[in-house]
C-alpha cells in the first residue's frame, strides 16, 4: 500500500477556535489512508488538539523559537519541510504573513501552496506601517500561492482584496453530530440544575471580537426582567477573568456558568433555547449554523454575513446600543413552540457540509501546480 500523501498545516496557535476546529473537522472525516496532516506553529506548547492529531497519524513541529523574525521562520520552516517532507502541500492559516510563509514553501519546493483568510478583521490599529506591511504582503501571497481560499466572501475581500482572486470555501460541518437530541437536553438540564430556566449559550473566544461585555448587558436587562435566564459562555481567552467579574459585580455570577475544553458542544445546544452572536466582526461564524443544525434559534449580530443565515430560526440584530431590542427578541424566540429535529435535514445538502469542504479541498491538495 502506498503512503498518504501529507499537508503541511501552518497556524500561530493550536487553541480550541473556529479555525483549528474547521482543520480538525477536516482532518477527521477525510480519508487519512490517503491524505495526511502534519502542524507547524511558533510557539513550542501544548495544544488543545496535540493529542488527537498524533491518534490520527498526524506530527507535530515547532519552530523552536519565540523569535519572531524572517531569519527564523525560513531556517525553521526550511528544516521542518526538509526534514518530515516531502509534502504535496502547504495551507498556511497565518493571515498576511502567509505571504511569506508560501515564499518560503516554494523556495522548498512545494508545488501546491494555499494561503487561507479566516477573518473579516483582526482588530489592529490601520497605521502607515500597518497598511504597508499589509500591502507587501498581500503582493507576496499573489506571488507565492497557488491556491486562495476564504471562509466567506467577506473574509476573502477582507485579506486578499482586489489583488487576488479567491475561492471561497465554507467552514465544512459533520451535521449529524449537531442533531438535536432531547434525552440529552433533558439529562444535561438536570445535571446543571437548570430544568425549568431558560437557557442562553454563546460558543467563542474571550476577546474583543466577541462582544462578551454586550451579551453580559443583554443578560443583566434579561434579569431585570425576570429570574428564570440563566446563561452559558463556552470559551476561554484573555477576557475571561474580566466578563467573570463584571457577573460578579451585576450579582448574577450564579447564574452563568463559564465552561472550556468542551468537546460535545452539540449537547449544550440541544440544552439551550436560544443562540446570541453579537460579535464585532466574524470570518463566518461558524457556531451559528452548528446551533442552528440542532434547531436552536439563533440571533446574530448584523456585522456578521448573511452567508450564515442558512434557516428561517436565523435573526440579524445590530449591536449598536441596541440591548432592549435583543431582550425583546429573547423573550419573544424562547417562548416558540418549533420542531428541533428538522433543521439538520435541511442543512444536509448545503455547502457547509464537511463532505462538501473535503471533496472541494482534495483537488486542490493532490494538484501539481507550479
Amino acid at each position: 500500500m502506498s503512503k498518504p500523501v501529507r499537508i503541511l498545516h501552518v497556524f500561530n496557535f493550536f487553541n480550541q477556535g473556529g479555525v483549528e476546529n474547521f482543520v480538525m473537522n477536516v482532518y477527521r472525516n477525510i480519508d487519512r489512508e490517503k491524505i495526511q496532516f502534519d502542524f507547524a506553529f511558533p510557539i513550542h506548547q501544548k495544544g488543545y488538539f496535540d493529542d488527537e492529531v498524533i491518534s490520527m497519524g498526524g506530527r507535530i513541529f515547532f519552530f523552536d523559537s519565540e523569535k519572531k523574525s524572517l531569519w527564523n521562520y525560513y531556517k525553521n520552516l526550511r528544516r521542518i519541510i526538509r526534514e518530515n517532507g516531502p509534502y504535496a502541500a502547504i495551507h498556511s492559516h497565518v493571515y498576511y504573513f502567509s505571504g511569506y510563509i508560501l515564499f518560503v514553501a516554494k523556495l522548498c519546493g512545494i508545488k501546491v501552496r494555499i494561503a487561507h483568510s479566516h477573518e473579516t478583521l483582526k482588530g489592529r490599529e490601520q497605521t502607515v506601517i500597518r497598511k504597508m506591511y499589509q500591502w507587501f504582503m498581500r503582493h507576496m501571497i499573489k506571488a507565492n500561492a497557488t491556491h486562495c481560499l476564504a471562509c466567506s466572501d467577506l473574509a476573502g475581500k477582507y485579506l486578499f482584496s482586489k489583488q487576488v482572486s479567491y475561492q471561497v470555501l465554507y467552514n465544512g460541518i459533520d451535521f449529524q453530530r449537531f442533531t438535536y437530541k432531547n434525552n440529552e437536553r433533558e439529562a444535561l438540564r438536570q445535571k446543571l440544575g437548570f430544568q425549568e430556566q431558560k437557557i442562553l449559550i454563546n460558543v467563542g473566544r474571550f476577546a474583543e471580537q466577541k462582544n462578551h461585555v454586550f451579551i453580559i448587558n443583554i443578560f443583566k436587562e434579561l434579569c431585570s426582567r425576570s429570574s428564570n435566564y440563566r446563561l452559558i459562555l463556552i470559551g476561554t481567552g484573555p477576557l475571561k477573568n474580566s466578563i467573570q467579574e463584571l457577573c460578579k459585580q451585576y450579582g448574577f455570577e450564579d447564574k452563568v456558568l463559564f465552561l472550556f475544553d468542551i468537546k460535545n458542544t452539540e449537547d449544550y445546544y440541544s440544552t439551550s433555547d436560544v443562540f446570541i452572536l453579537p460579535s464585532l466582526y466574524e470570518g463566518m461564524g461558524i457556531v451559528s449554523i452548528e446551533a442552528q443544525a440542532t434547531g436552536l434559534p439563533s440571533l446574530l449580530s448584523d456585522k456578521i454575513t448573511r452567508e450564515v443565515g442558512v434557516t428561517d430560526i436565523a435573526e440579524y440584530l445590530s449591536i449598536e446600543d441596541n440591548v432592549v431590542e435583543w431582550v425583546d427578541r429573547i423573550e419573544i424566540v424562547t417562548e416558540q413552540c418549533i420542531d428541533r429535529t428538522v433543521y439538520v435535514n435541511r442543512l444536509l445538502n448545503s455547502p457547509f457540509n464537511i463532505n462538501k469542504t473535503i471533496a472541494d479541498l482534495i483537488p486542490i491538495y493532490t494538484t501539481e501546480s507550479e
